[in-house]
C-alpha cells in the first residue's frame, strides 16, 4: 500500500514520523474534559507539498495519500453545499451554477485557492483499562485548500480534509479465537495484550481496528469494555423496575466444553434461577430474506430442550453469537428465533409483549449490525477503507530537540496509517449527526430500531470496526471514547423521556424571539417523533408488525417517566394514540412524505391490511416526516421575530379498538374526535413551480413545503374563497380528488414591518359513509389569493396590514368532526 505514493507524499511521510516520534516536542495532554481547541498543537508542515488542487488531483489518479485528500475535500464541499441549502445562503430558485460540480470541476478551488497542510495533536482516550482512564493523544493532519474570498451566496467556503495518524495493526489471528474451533475453555481463554516496543514507542497514537473481530486485541477490548461498565456504572447503567431474578421464558445454554447448547425453559429442572448466574445477553440481528433459516416450533422444542443443539448446525450469524458469549464468560443467550415458537400464535404474542423487558434487562445486547442475513455472520474479516499505509523506513532525528539540525538515518519498526475521518467527526451522536451504525444493514430493519434503544448496555459489531454503547460511555474499536455528561447519560430511552410530556412545546407561549434563541430540539415530544421518522424509513416484513415493533420503546417511555407517579404513567398509557401521544397529538397528526438525500420525494404506499387509523403515521408505507419541528431548527430569515404555532384545534376523544390485551400493539380499529375549521375543496390545480409573489408586503414568501405539489381552492360557509397548497399521501383517482375536505390545524403568522402573512397547517380528508372522515393528505402553505385579469388570474400571497396577528384571520367557525 505504501508503494502507491508520490514523492512529494513520500516526504510527507518522513515528517510525519518525525513529527509523531518526537516525544519531548509534544504539548503535555490535558484531562479529557478541556475543551480540545484549546489544546491542540498545531504546526504548519514545512515539507513541500502540491500546492494547487489541480495538482493534488491529477496526482490523485497514481498516488493513494492524494486520492483520500480529494475524497476528503468532496465531503467538506458536500458538507459546504447541505450547510448553505438549510441556511439558505443562496436563492433556491437561482442557485450558484457550479453547486452540484465536483471539487476539481469549480475553478475558484482548482486554480484559484492555496494549498495547506497542518499537523496537530490532541487529548484522546482509548478502551478503558481497570476503571482507570487511559489518556493517549491524537494526530492528525489537516489538508486545507483555502479560498481568498468567499460570499455566502457564491458557496464557495474553504475545504479541510482530516486524516488520523494510527499504528498498523498486524497482530490479526494469533492469540486470538479461531472461529471454527470447537467452544472449548482453552480455545475460548482471552489473554491480555503484551505490551510491545511500538505500543512504547507511539505512546501518543491509537492503534487502527483489528482486522479480525476475534483477535487477541478486539476481544481484549470487548471485555474490558464490559468489565468496566459492569464495575464502574453501577448506578446510571442498571435498569429500573426489573423483578428479582426476571428472566426470559427460553434462554440458550453455552455449556463450557461442549459442542452443542440447549434450549433452557424458566420452568424447567435446566435452569436453576435461585442458585445460578442468570445474566444473559440478547442478540439483535437481521433474518435475511425468506427469514431466518433456523426457529424453533412446537415440535423441536423438547428435542432442543432434552439433546441440545449442535453449534454447527446453526446458521454462521447464530455461530458468531455462541462464540461471542463463550468468549465473554457468559453463559445464556437469547435468540427470538430460537427462544419464541414461531408456529405458535399465542407464544409469538406472549414474547412479543415482553420484547421491551427482554431487550431492557439483558446484561448486553450484542448487535450483528454489519450482517443482512443470518447465514452470512457478523464476525467477518474487517478492512479498514480510507487508509493508506505509510513508508516504514524513514529519516527520524538523533535528538527530540526541534532546532537540532543534526539528524542521522535509522529505520523503525513502528507502522503509521493515514485514516480519512468523516468531516463532521461526529461518532457518537444521538440528534440527527453521524451514526456510526447508519449505513449498516441492522439499521434498516424496522424490528431492529427498538433493539438499539432498549439496551443498557451493547456491543455493536459494524463493516469496519466493533464499538459499545452504554447509558454512560461510547467507544469504538480504534480509541474513540465519549464519557456522556450529566445531560446525556441514561441512553437512548432516556433521550425520548426527555421531551415526552414536556411543558415547552411549539405551541403558544406568547412572546417573540430571536431565532438564535430557540432551544435545541427541547420541545414537548420532539425525540419521540424524531425516533418515528428513523423508524419509518426502515423496512419491514409484515406491515401489521407496524405498531408492535415499537410497542416497546412506547412501554419503556411510560414505565421510566412514570416509574414515580403511578397516576401518570396510567395517564401516558391511555394516552398513547397509535403511535402518537395525546399531549402532542397536533405535532403528531401533522406528518406527511419525507424527502430523500438528493431531494426526491418519498413514495408512500397503503399497507393490504389494516394497520392504523389514518390519522396516525402508522396507517402508511414508507418514511414520513413531522415538519412542525423544522421551524425551530432552520437558521432562515424567517425565523426571526416568529410567533409559536397557534393551535386552531380541540381535543374532544379518541377511541382505538386492540387485537390483543397490549395497549401498544395491533390494532383493528381506532376514531379521533375533534373541534376544527373545516373548509370544502372546490379545485385541485398544479402547483406553480415558482413560489408565489408578495404584491402586498415586503419580502419574500416564507419557505415552501418540499413535499406539497398541488394547490387546493377552499370555500368555506361564507362562500369565500382561498387557496393553499398541499398534497396528497397516497394518490387518489383525479375524479375523486375534488370530493375532499380540509381542516386546518394550526397556523403560523409571520410577522413583517407593515404587518403578516398566514401559514396554515392541516389535513386533507375525504367523507365516508356514516359521516365519519379518513385522512389522505396535508395543507402547508401560506393563504393565497386569485389577482389579475380573467383571463391571466395568477395566486398572490394574502397580507394582512395589521400590528398584532388576529387568533384567525379568516374568522372560521369550529366544527365537530371524527377522522378513522
Amino acid at each position: 500500500m505504501s508503494d502507491d505514493l508520490c514523492t512529494l507524499c513520500r516526504g510527507l511521510s518522513a515528517v510525519v514520523y518525525s513529527t509523531v516520534s518526537n516525544d519531548e516536542c509534544q504539548k503535555v495532554k490535558p484531562p479529557w474534559h478541556i475543551n480540545i481547541d484549546e489544546s491542540r498543537e498545531v504546526k504548519s508542515m514545512d515539507s513541500p507539498w502540491h500546492t494547487t488542487l489541480d495538482a493534488v488531483h491529477k496526482s490523485s489518479l497514481a498516488c493513494r495519500l492524494c486520492s483520500l485528500v480529494m475524497e476528503g475535500w468532496s465531503q467538506s464541499r458536500a458538507v459546504q453545499v447541505e450547510k448553505a441549502s438549510r441556511q439558505a445562503d443562496f436563492n433556491v430558485e437561482d442557485p450558484p451554477p457550479d453547486l452540484d460540480y465536483a471539487v476539481y470541476e469549480i475553478p475558484v478551488y482548482r486554480y484559484g485557492a492555496k494549498v495547506e497542510i497542518s499537523i496537530y495533536s490532541e487529548p484522546g482516550l482509548t478502551w478503558v483499562e481497570g476503571g482507570k482512564k487511559n489518556q493517549m493523544g491524537e494526530w492528525h493532519l489537516v489538508f486545507a485548500c483555502n479560498v481568498n474570498t468567499s460570499t455566502s451566496f457564491e458557496v464557495h467556503d474553504s475545504l479541510e480534509a482530516f486524516l488520523r495518524i494510527v499504528r498498523g495493526c498486524d497482530e490479526d489471528v494469533a492469540g486470538g479465537i479461531r472461529r471454527d474451533t470447537a467452544c472449548t475453555p482453552d480455545a475460548l481463554q482471552i489473554h491480555p495484550i503484551t505490551p510491545g516496543t511500538n505500543a512504547e514507542f507511539a505512546s501518543s497514537v491509537v492503534s487502527v481496528a483489528s482486522s479480525n473481530p476475534l483477535s487477541r486485541q478486539s476481544m481484549t477490548i470487548a471485555k474490558q469494555w464490559l468489565e468496566h461498565c459492569v464495575k464502574e456504572h453501577t448506578e446510571i447503567c442498571r435498569t429500573s423496575g426489573k423483578l428479582t431474578g426476571w428472566i426470559p421464558t427460553r434462554l440458550l445454554e453455552i455449556v463450557p466444553g461442549s459442542t452443542k447448547t440447549y434450549l433452557r425453559e424458566k420452568t424447567s429442572s435446566g435452569m436453576d434461577i435461585k442458585s445460578e448466574d442468570n445474566r444473559y445477553v440478547a442478540l439483535s440481528h437481521c433474518w435475511g430474506v425468506g427469514g431466518s433459516p433456523f426457529i424453533t416450533t412446537q415440535k423441536t422444542l423438547p428435542h432442543r430442550v432434552r439433546e441440545g443443539i449442535d453449534i454447527s448446525e446453526l446458521p454462521q450469524t447464530f455461530r458468531d453469537a455462541v462464540i461471542l458469549v463463550a468468549g465473554l464468560g457468559l453463559r445464556y443467550l437469547w435468540i427470538d428465533s430460537l427462544c419464541i415458537l414461531q408456529d405458535d400464535s399465542q407464544d409469538w404474542a406472549n414474547e412479543a409483549a415482553q420484547m421491551a423487558d427482554i431487550y431492557r434487562h439483558a446484561h448486553m445486547v450484542i448487535n450483528a449490525a454489519n450482517s443482512s442475513g443470518d447465514t452470512l455472520g457478523f464476525l467477518n474479516k474487517r478492512e479498514a477503507p480510507d487508509m493508506v499505509r505509510l513508508p516504514s523506513f524513514v529519516p527520524l532525528p538523533v535528538s527530540s530537540c526541534p532546532t537540532t539540525t543534526t539528524t542521522t538515518t535509522t529505520t523503525s519498526s513502528l507502522c503509521l496509517c493515514l485514516q480519512l475521518l468523516p468531516h463532521s467527526n461526529q461518532w457518537f451522536s444521538f440528534g440527527e449527526g453521524l451514526d456510526h451504525l447508519h449505513k449498516e444493514p441492522l439499521s434498516t430493519r424496522a424490528w431492529c430500531l427498538q433493539e438499539r434503544y432498549l439496551p443498557v448496555r451493547a456491543l455493536q459489531y459494524g463493516t469496519r470496526q466493533t464499538y459499545w454503547e452504554c447509558q454512560s460511555m461510547r467507544a469504538s474499536e480504534d480509541g474513540y471514547l465519549c464519557l456522556l455528561g450529566t445531560e446525556e447519560q441514561g441512553g437512548h430511552i432516556q433521550r425520548l423521556v426527555r421531551t415526552a410530556n414536556l411543558p415547552v412545546s411549539v405551541f403558544a407561549r406568547g412572546e417573540y424571539r430571536e431565532a438564535h434563541t430557540e432551544p435545541d430540539g427541547m420541545y414537548n415530544w420532539f425525540h419521540w417523533y424524531q425516533m418515528v421518522q428513523d423508524y419509518t424509513a426502515r423496512d419491514i416484513s409484515k406491515p401489521t408488525d407496524r405498531l408492535p415493533a415499537i410497542a416497546g420503546l412506547a412501554k419503556a417511555v411510560v414505565k421510566e417517566k412514570g416509574k414515580d407517579d403511578a397516576g401518570l404513567m396510567k395517564k401516558m398509557e391511555n394516552g398513547y394514540m397509535a403511535g402518537l401521544w395525546k399531549s402532542a397529538f397536533l405535532e403528531g397528526l401533522f406528518w406527511c412524505k419525507a424527502t430523500g438525500s438528493i431531494g426526491q420525494r418519498q413514495q408512500l404506499t397503503p399497507p393490504e391490511e389494516y394497520v392504523a387509523p389514518s390519522w396516525s403515521w402508522a396507517s402508511v408505507l414508507g418514511p414520513v416526516h413531522f415538519p412542525v419541528y423544522d421551524w425551530y431548527s432552520r437558521a432562515a430569515r424567517w425565523k426571526a421575530r416568529m410567533a409559536d404555532f397557534e393551535p386552531l384545534v380541540e381535543y374532544v376523544s379518541h377511541a382505538v379498538e386492540l387485537v390483543g390485551q397490549d395497549p401498544f400493539g395491533r390494532l383493528a380499529g381506532g376514531r379521533l374526535t375533534v373541534k376544527a375549521p373545516l373548509f370544502a375543496v372546490r379545485k385541485v390545480n398544479r402547483r406553480q413551480d415558482r413560489p408565489p409573489p408578495s404584491n402586498t408586503l415586503f419580502g419574500e414568501p416564507p419557505r415552501r413545503s418540499e413535499v406539497a405539489d398541488s394547490v387546493y381552492q377552499l370555500q368555506d360557509g361564507k362562500k369565500n374563497h382561498i387557496w393553499v397548497e398541499g398534497g396528497m399521501d397516497v394518490a387518489l383517482p383525479d375524479d375523486k380528488e375534488t370530493e375532499l375536505a380540509a381542516m386546518f390545524l394550526f397556523r403560523l403568522p409571520f410577522m413583517l414591518d407593515h404587518g403578516f402573512l398566514d401559514q396554515r397547517f392541516g389535513l386533507l380528508l375525504k367523507r365516508l359513509d356514516g359521516g365519519c372522515f379518513r385522512r389522505v393528505g396535508f395543507i402547508d402553505g401560506v393563504l393565497l389569493k386569485e389577482a389579475g385579469p380573467y383571463f391571466f388570474k395568477r395566486l398572490e400571497i394574502i397580507g394582512y396590514h395589521h400590528d398584532v396577528p388576529s387568533v384567525d384571520s379568516l374568522r372560521s367557525e369550529k366544527q365537530e368532526l371524527t377522522i378513522c
